[in-house]
């Protein structure tokens, strides 16, 4: 049933039946009652998308992880896409994959779909081809980079300070009688890279010796495997602070496992608060970055800049420890 189909039956133009459906003023009662009846008895329902194509305003918002298998980063998506819903947009969440090249093709395709807005989530959207992406395909959409910065004159940013959260972690473990304190890393990603510099100069300001893992699997497994090459290089650590929070639950199993007293012989710490951090055994101490409030600004800049387009603001939000058996 089309617009005009219900404006025959109930004897009025299709103009009387968009404004009924738009909830226009001008309809006496009587005929706006009579087409929503019709409307009603036909479960009639507006096409979204037919009405974008008239009115280029498709209320879809684009949202992008790289892995939708990071619960940390589909996480801030669901709080994002949650707020969203209440104020009448739609989300489109899509898997842009690992390689530079698949996200910035990944911004081309929403932007083809003539998305409102486009979010970002996580920092490993910080690189070259997906700013000249933005730059090149959304130069007029809002755009909102959830941990992570373009220079951009559309692109509104939330970023925590995970180098302030590194430092305090380090400063919170030197204070507590540890001297050999490691960092073990799993991915190379701007945010992380923030972690290693934070650790590095807390280590520095404090003579302490440099232990760092670079990288290693993002998993409980690859945690326990970079526990292991740790401790065979520096048997004397006495605490590890972990770039996410899975890491330390793999780490944690395998040290037990050694017969390792934690945190009686190693205190860990890990990163993002996440639910792994609350269900392990111990329960892991973590840097909490804020994931609630920094999708709670990301979406309140978003509805700034979908109402004003050329309004941009950047935050940084400050993480701080939580302390459990770990420590």
């Amino acid at each position: 049933m089309t617009i005009y189909d219900i404006a025959k039956e109930a004897g009025v133009s299709a103009s009387t039946v968009s404004r009924v459906l738009n909830n226009r003023p001008g309809i006496n009662k009587e005929t706006r009652d009579k087409v929503l009846q019709i409307i009603d008895e036909n479960n009639f329902s507006v096409s979204e998308a037919a009405r974008g194509l008239v009115n280029k305003n498709t209320n879809m918002v684009g949202i992008l992880v790289s892995d939708i298998r990071n619960q940390h980063h589909i996480e801030g998506a669901y709080m994002i896409s949650q707020h969203l819903i209440e104020h009448g947009y739609c989300s489109i969440l899509m898997n842009a994959g690992e390689s530079n090249e698949s996200k910035a093709q990944y911004v081309k395709i929403l932007a083809s779909r003539r998305v409102n807005a486009l979010v970002l989530i996580g920092s490993t959207f910080q690189c070259a081809e997906v700013e000249n992406a933005i730059a090149m395909f959304m130069s007029k959409i809002p755009v909102i980079f959830q941990n992570g910065y373009f220079d951009l004159p559309h692109v509104s940013s939330v970023v925590a300070d995970e180098l302030f959260g590194t430092m305090e972690a380090v400063s919170y473990l030197y204070s507590h009688g540890r001297r050999k304190i490691a960092f073990i890393n799993n991915n190379d990603t701007p945010s992380n890279n923030k972690k290693i510099k934070g650790y590095k100069i807390a280590i520095e300001e404090r003579n302490l010796p440099e232990y760092i893992i670079p990288s290693c699997a993002d998993s409980a497994e690859g945690g326990a495997e970079a526990t292991e090459r740790l401790l065979a290089e520096h048997p004397d650590t006495d605490a590890i602070i972990y770039s996410v929070d899975i890491l330390g639950v793999g780490g944690s199993r395998y040290l037990l496992d050694i017969g390792k007293k934690i945190p009686g012989d190693i205190a860990l710490i890990g990163t993002d608060n996440s639910p792994y951090s609350k269900i392990s055994n111990p329960r892991l101490s973590t840097i909490d970055n804020k994931l609630g409030e920094l999708s709670k600004n990301c979406y309140e800049i978003l509805m700034k800049a979908i109402k004003d387009r050329n309004y941009v603001e950047h935050k940084v939000v400050l993480p701080s420890l939580v302390l459990r058996e770990t420590t």
